[in-house]
């Protein structure tokens, strides 16, 4: 029997973290147009104009994703300082013109120019914007990775639009035309979304992440009946630097961004060269970010009670198995094509989740964006040297046996590192601290 006096916790109605996650998941999916997978439909009829080959139209996407890895140290530490709120929605205003501004491209230098400006608010970055992944990841601690899977979620669902948008547009008004439609809706949705909804923390409104309440009673936090009694530990960049599990998951990234961008970029030509006709590639390819987006959601949910760096090794175990089936190809098994697809999918949902959720998992939220910032242009720089670098491999050293046969190793290698990167001790934290600002370390037990 309950005693008349005893006060429980309220619970509340709703939390806001959900209407943070709603408008990421919004910018996602507009901010989608530029994607590579989108991009790529714009190659022809920009070659075809500018009389340029299409290898020379490909560079323009690589100055963006530069752009945007050098933009990462500098937007990281103003994120944590200010929030994505107004920098959110200025990105919006200055990233829509720059898609307007290709309207007027008429030679590849201008493109190049208007490409890479379009990358300085980090949009169209591997891995997705600091504007976007930041502020999710700071109002969830338990619910973490069905928060970032969610809001993720919008990319896959605006690039497959996106794709169908893009066509319709460049057959009716032209590519010039299609890029200030794309770049209108950067204005018409991401700069009100940004401004009126985004908030930087749970704290700034007086409120705890994952809409936490407090027991009287006893003075723990809970959540939907689960105990938060744990506290976070936030780690400064200069001391996650010093880190032995920090170098382990960046030199993983690394490896990861370099076989991936490879892989991605040259398994199609693979799939022909076994004989597999452009119909099939498309169909067989198009099951990868339908199997991805399920799987992000399912494994948003799994990470929240597993061990985080168990679901990035499951990942990468089934992005090497998807691989076989490019090193085995039989002549007439065309079904070998959607098993690659669908173990890709399901391994980039696992690794998804895995990376949005190790960094504020292992080091806290509150300099989260100066993190990933400092992260951010080491795999931008991977991932931009594995396509030509796979295309030499292909072209001059062992054709695409050898590529594949690469890739599954260097998953292999990756995989062994997240099993390996356990998170760092709190006390670890306490003593460098007390080391910067003393002169002295203090280690307690």
């Amino acid at each position: 029997m309950t005693s008349g006096n005893s006060v429980r916790p309220k619970t509340p109605h709703f939390f806001y973290g959900w209407v943070v996650v709603a408008t990421a998941f919004l910018v996602n999916v507009v901010a989608a147009p530029m994607n590579a997978v989108v991009v790529a439909f714009f190659v022809g009829p920009l070659s075809e104009d500018l009389d340029v080959s299409r290898s020379a139209i490909a560079w323009a996407l690589t100055f963006r994703i530069a752009v945007a890895g050098l933009t990462g140290p500098f937007m990281g530490p103003l994120i944590d300082k200010h929030g994505s709120r107004w920098l959110g929605a200025v990105a919006g205003v200055y990233t829509g013109a720059t898609l307007m501004g290709l309207y007027f491209v008429d030679s590849i230098w201008t493109l190049y120019l208007m490409f890479g400006l379009s990358g300085l608010m980090g949009f169209g970055a591997p891995g997705g914007s600091l504007l976007i992944t930041v502020p999710v990841a700071k109002w969830f601690v338990i619910r973490r990775g069905r928060a970032m899977a969610i809001a993720t979620a919008g990319a896959p669902l605006g690039t497959v639009a996106g794709i169908f948008i893009a066509q319709a547009l460049i057959h009716s008004i032209g590519w010039r035309g299609a890029w200030v439609v794309f770049g209108l809706g950067l204005w018409a949705v991401m700069v009100p979304l940004f401004a009126v909804f985004m908030r930087r923390t749970p704290e700034d409104l007086g409120l705890k992440p994952d809409g936490d309440v407090v027991d009287p009673s006893t003075g723990n936090t809970s959540v939907a009946g689960h105990a938060t009694t744990s506290q976070e530990v936030d780690w400064p960049l200069r001391t996650v630097l010093r880190t032995r599990v920090m170098w382990m998951l960046v030199v993983a990234f690394g490896i990861n961004q370099f076989v991936g961008s490879g892989t991605l970029l040259h398994r199609v030509g693979s799939f022909e060269t076994d004989g597999l006709s452009d119909g099939m590639v498309s169909v067989g390819i198009a099951v990868e970010p339908f199997t991805f987006l399920i799987m992000a959601l399912v494994f948003g949910m799994v990470i929240e009670r597993a061990v985080p760096r168990f679901i990035g090794a499951l990942g990468l175990a089934f992005m090497s198995i998807s691989i076989l089936p490019m090193l085995f190809f039989v002549d007439g098994q065309n079904y070998f094509i959607f098993i690659h697809s669908i173990m890709w999918g399901m391994g980039a949902g696992a690794g998804m989740n895995f990376m949005n959720v190790v960094w504020p998992s292992y080091f806290g939220r509150k300099h989260l964006g100066s993190i990933r910032g400092f992260i951010l242009p080491i795999t931008i720089l991977a991932g931009g040297l594995g396509a030509p670098m796979y295309g030499y491999i292909i072209d001059h050293w062992g054709g695409y046996s050898m590529a594949w046969s690469i890739t599954l190793i260097s998953m292999s290698v990756s995989g062994t590192l997240y099993l390996f990167a356990s998170p760092p001790k709190p006390r670890e934290n306490a003593a460098q601290e007390a080391s910067g600002e003393s002169g002295r370390s203090t280690l307690q037990g």
